[in-house]
């Protein structure tokens, strides 16, 4: 196996908190890569099921963890980003896994268009036990109709453009990667490649229906401070008529065989997975 030293150094990072269950699997996920120059943290919010077990367990293979209160999934992305050093980066939840092979066809990628700021792929639902439910393909991320696909366990950025935007937003508790990509969004051009890179997991957990709608609300803020308006697709612009929306897209991803949803339907997803 080569060492790695001439391919750029990839650093990845794992916020998690209590999902001793997944961990595991995520973990793998990126060890398995067999990616030679990778610096992998997991930043661990003080867990206190079986995680830390978990990750003593592939210790030797990590670049730092610790297991300490944060102030939330932004904050804790953050402190990993703050001890990395890797040219290209990205992170993945603890739930989530990539898709074997992935790393290597983002290498390329900005190799071969290093101008790019962001790189970014398709992704693969999944349930709670790993069985495939269903397939996000979406066209390329366009503001001017409203669409963003940009899923974060797909998506990997250049070092140099966040060090022009800076780190995510720990003030927001739900649209933090649509902050985020959008604000490298304005820095260059975004390369979506026709490539599934990783497994996005669904599972049901309680909600309240009071935190959704902050959930939506901060959604639409963020979309409408960004990029100036809530939706620019027709009839949507309507803020009744877009939330509606909203809570049909929440019932559509609930079918297999999904074959494409809106950014704002995916992001109703993790209100429920982040409880």
């Amino acid at each position: 196996m080569p060492d790695g030293s001439e391919l750029p150094r990839l650093t990845i990072v794992t916020p998690s908190y209590n999902q001793g269950k997944f961990l595991e699997a995520t973990i793998r996920s990126v060890l398995l890569q067999g990616y030679p120059n990778l610096e992998y943290i997991i930043i661990d919010g003080g867990s206190t099921d079986c995680s830390i077990e978990v990750i003593k367990r592939y210790e030797k293979y990590l670049f730092y963890w610790h297991s300490k209160k944060d102030k939330g999934q932004a904050d804790a992305i953050n402190q990993g980003l703050n001890k990395s050093s890797g040219k290209i980066l990205g992170w993945i939840n603890s739930d989530d896994v990539y898709v074997k092979g992935t790393f290597y066809k983002i290498i390329k990628a900005f190799q071969a268009h290093p101008n790019c700021v962001v790189v970014h792929g398709n992704r693969i639902l999944i349930n709670e036990i790993g069985e495939v439910t269903g397939w996000v393909s979406l066209p390329s991320f366009d503001p001017e109709t409203g669409i963003y696909n940009v899923c974060s366990e797909t998506a990997f950025w250049q070092r140099s453009a966040m060090n022009e935007v800076g780190l995510l937003n720990a003030n927001l508790q739900f649209a933090i990667d649509l902050e985020f990509f959008s604000r490298l969004y304005k820095q260059g051009k975004f390369l979506k490649l026709d490539d599934y890179l990783g497994y996005f997991r669904c599972y049901s957990e309680s909600k309240s229906s009071t935190i959704a709608h902050i959930g939506r609300e901060e959604a639409v803020r963020e979309w409408k401070q960004l990029f100036g308006s809530e939706n620019r697709d027709g009839d949507l612009t309507q803020r009744k008529s877009f939330l509606q929306f909203l809570r049909l897209s929440a019932e559509l991803i609930k079918q297999p065989r999904l074959i494409g949803l809106p950014y704002l339907s995916y992001r109703l997803l993790q209100l429920n997975r982040n409880s």
